[in-house]
């Protein structure tokens, strides 16, 4: 059978699915079969199993070439899995119950990634301009921004892009502090990431790693522009990585770097690695948003979990000391 997996959503559900696609070529090793990844299809580069499998979807003579010979086309949409909804599986379980049919997650690997030599180097060469500019030791990547993140007030374009801020202000009129929303609480807030970077470079390099969109006026972090596969490689060669619910944790699990993710709304066992990661999850109310299975319940939920993102600074002020431990190698 011919079979075409269409793996849809951003670049960390790309990432949590290689371990369940790897597990695929294993068990049909003589099976004729391909993968479609729109926009993310760079992300499986180097990784023998899926880089002369995968396509982006807008290839040109793709239908002709590819599509027509299959036999069934599968899209995985673990978020449909009663098991993820639950809290019982996490993405990549939830991708490999999808993709091989099996409850049984027992031999699925972590995520990886591979990089040329060119792209090691690269990420290298920056480390070292990082310990040269900057004279600490060791360097974090840190990500406090996920997808849904937004800046208060940005016009956005008739493609539902957000605009640059300065087309939203009149010519010559100063422009206004930044104001970072996400409506679904998956990103750290303004003052909580400020704070970090501010006691964390005293001791460490800090790296930003967003889009540009989101440099803040009062932000000391060093600023970098890479494509998602030289980030990928930076977090590989950094030496700690703080995120939220978004791409930078997958990739740093899938390079086995250190770190720490901020949990909002969402279950460290369905986004992220508790096993691996040390995970800040804020008790308090907190409902499940049933992401693409039904559209109020959602925003319902979105409204319960706002408080879970707010940090007091006397909570800040553990969490600080608990990432510089874990740097530090520190026993408590």
């Amino acid at each position: 059978m011919n079979k075409i997996f269409y793996i849809d959503g951003g670049a960390g559900r790309v990432i949590a699915a290689i371990p369940a696609l790897k597990k695929y070529a294993k068990l049909h090793p003589n099976e004729e079969w391909s993968v479609f990844i729109p926009g993310w299809d760079n992300l499986v580069w180097g990784i023998p199993e899926l880089q002369d499998r995968t396509y982006n979807p807008d290839t040109k003579g793709i239908f002709d070439n590819i599509i027509l010979k299959a036999d069934v086309i599968v899209t995985p949409e673990p978020y449909r899995v009663p098991g993820y909804f639950k809290q019982e599986l996490s993405l990549a379980e939830a991708f490999d119950k999808e993709i091989n049919e099996t409850d049984d997650h027992s031999d699925l690997k972590p995520p990886t990634m591979v990089f040329s030599k060119a792209e090691q180097q690269n990420a290298a060469n920056f480390h070292n301009f990082m310990k040269g500019t900057y004279k600490k030791k060791k360097t974090i990547v840190i990500q406090p921004f996920g997808r849904s993140a937004r800046i208060d007030g940005q016009p956005m374009d008739p493609c539902g892009h957000q605009m640059p801020m300065q087309q939203a202000v009149p010519m010559g009129q100063p422009i206004p502090p930044k104001i970072i929303i996400d409506d679904s609480t998956r990103s750290l807030t303004k003052k909580s990431y400020l704070k970090l970077t501010r006691e964390l470079s005293k001791k460490y390099n800090v790296v930003f790693f967003g889009e540009k969109q989101f440099v803040l006026e009062d932000d000391i972090a060093h600023k970098a522009e890479f494509d998602l596969r030289m980030w990928g490689a930076v977090i590989k060669y950094a030496d700690y990585f703080i995120g939220c619910d978004s791409v930078g944790q997958h990739m740093a699990r899938a390079t086995e770097t250190p770190g720490t993710v901020f949990i909002g709304s969402t279950y460290p066992i369905n986004t992220s690695y508790p096993d691996y990661f040390k995970i800040i999850d804020k008790e308090g109310i907190k409902k499940y948003s049933p992401i693409r299975l039904c559209g109020l319940d959602g925003h319902l939920a979105d409204r319960m979990n706002e408080d879970s993102m707010r940090f007091s600074d006397e909570e800040l002020d553990e969490i600080i000391k608990n990432i510089i431990n874990d740097i530090e190698g520190v026993k408590e």
